[in-house]
């Protein structure tokens, strides 16, 4: 995206200054798009985003985050936005690579794990292969990671929030080389399934440089139509001892609709301090 006019419609939707303090980390398979936001000594908290939206899935959680006090770190994942598509297979490996490359570069010892959908799943997979990495906390909202068939791919709606959205999935697709191709790879082999191995350790694990026991908490929407509701009370049943927050009447646009979005980022305000 950086190389496209700053003119361009998806550019428009999604600028690259739409958090403060954006960087590109050079990491393994390719550059990152990053930004950092909030208070140098705030507690450090990650956001994942999902399988077809970049960071802008983080509009309006972030910046509430960051005036709580924490210290957002938020990027895009390969493939997506301004991150490169990098020509390889695009599974947890990958995105637990990239994550830990990028809390290396950014000289983040460790930090609260907070995945949506995709994300959920990356948060995950990082959480059980490098609890090191893992402050204390993982969140999964709206998350896949124990799907056993492949989720729906979003469809057209008349709900505002989502249109804005597919659109620059649409745009991500027509102006973005390697977009589709990731997108094709995330849903082949992306975590969004077969990772029951991983939320199985999650039950009993302890993280971060003092080895506590992680804590775990999951929020999802009674009416998701891409990640069922049932997801969640399977990742709940998986790890007994996480809280669950049920949004009732909230779709999968959990994170950014205008009825919903506060209580997911109160609920993480509670949780992460």
């Amino acid at each position: 995206m950086e190389a496209l006019p700053e003119t361009s419609r998806i550019r428009q939707v999604y600028p690259a200054d739409l958090f403060p303090n954006g960087h590109y980390a050079p990491l393994l398979h390719g550059r990152v798009r990053y930004w950092i936001i909030g208070p140098e000594e705030g507690t450090k908290v990650v956001l994942i985003h999902g399988i077809s939206t970049p960071a802008v899935t983080w509009t309006t959680i972030a910046p509430y985050l960051a005036e709580r006090g924490f210290r957002v770190l938020v990027y895009d994942l390969y493939g997506k936005g301004y991150s490169e598509a990098p020509h390889t297979t695009y599974d947890a490996n990958l995105f637990v690579t990239q994550l830990a490359l990028l809390l290396q570069y950014v000289r983040w010892d460790a930090a609260h794990i907070v995945g949506f959908s995709m994300g959920g799943g990356i948060a995950g997979a990082l959480s059980a292969s490098l609890p090191h990495l893992v402050a204390g906390k993982t969140v999964f909202i709206s998350s896949a990671g124990l799907i056993e068939r492949t989720p729906s791919k979003p469809v057209p709606t008349n709900r505002v929030a989502l249109k804005q959205f597919l659109e620059l999935r649409d745009l991500q697709g027509s102006a973005l080389p390697g977009y589709k191709r990731s997108l094709q790879s995330c849903f082949d082999h992306g975590p969004i399934r077969g990772l029951r191995s991983s939320f199985e350790k999650l039950a009993d694990i302890s993280v971060g440089p003092e080895r506590k026991k992680l804590q775990v908490l999951i929020i999802h929407g009674t009416d998701d139509e891409i990640v069922p509701y049932e997801e969640a009370t399977k990742i709940k049943a998986t790890i007994p001892h996480a809280e669950l927050v049920t949004v009732e009447g909230a779709y999968h646009d959990v994170v950014f609709r205008d009825e919903h979005w506060r209580i997911v980022a109160e609920a993480l305000d509670r949780f992460l301090k």
